[in-house]
């Protein structure tokens, strides 16, 4: 049997990883996203437009997409504010994620501007989706069971 390069049971005595980023580095370092830009889907209120501040905050431009006609008026101010003060760019689109053609047209439009300005599209969020008041033992499955029916 030829010897494995790396052992199945022993550690290793030199961890390259743990070399590149100190334990104590600071958390901008960490989390730091600049000159990219990062879509987020679902963008236009709750987890999706607090996941675009985080974004923001760690130094990367948005681009927020929801089937809104307009993001939700104080969340969106909160991250006009933080544009103003940091230098971050997000912008808001209104696009149905079902729709191929729009998203397609969309992200077009939003992946030129994020090379105009030299941060390229990077990273993608999905967090669109459809909240129903429903119980879920009321959900019926799809016919091949695996995957949730509509609940209606």
């Amino acid at each position: 049997m030829v010897p494995s390069i790396v052992s199945d049971i022993e550690l290793p005595r030199d961890v390259p990883e743990s070399d590149e980023t100190a334990a104590n580095a600071p958390l901008e370092t960490l989390f730091a996203l600049k000159g990219r830009t990062v879509v987020i889907t679902g963008a236009g209120r709750g987890l999706g437009i607090t996941l675009a501040t985080a974004v923001l905050e760690a130094g990367a431009d948005v681009v927020c997409l929801d089937v809104l006609p307009e993001p939700s008026g104080e969340e969106w101010e909160a991250i006009v504010k933080l544009q103003k003060s940091t230098g971050v760019h997000a912008t808001y689109h209104r696009c149905d994620i079902t729709d191929e053609a729009a998203v397609e047209r969309t992200l077009s439009d939003a992946a030129a501007e994020a090379n105009k300005r030299a941060k390229p599209i990077r990273s993608l969020v999905n967090s669109a989706g459809i909240q129903q008041m429903k119980e879920a033992l009321d959900c019926a499955l799809s016919s091949d069971n695996n995957v949730p029916a509509a609940c209606g």
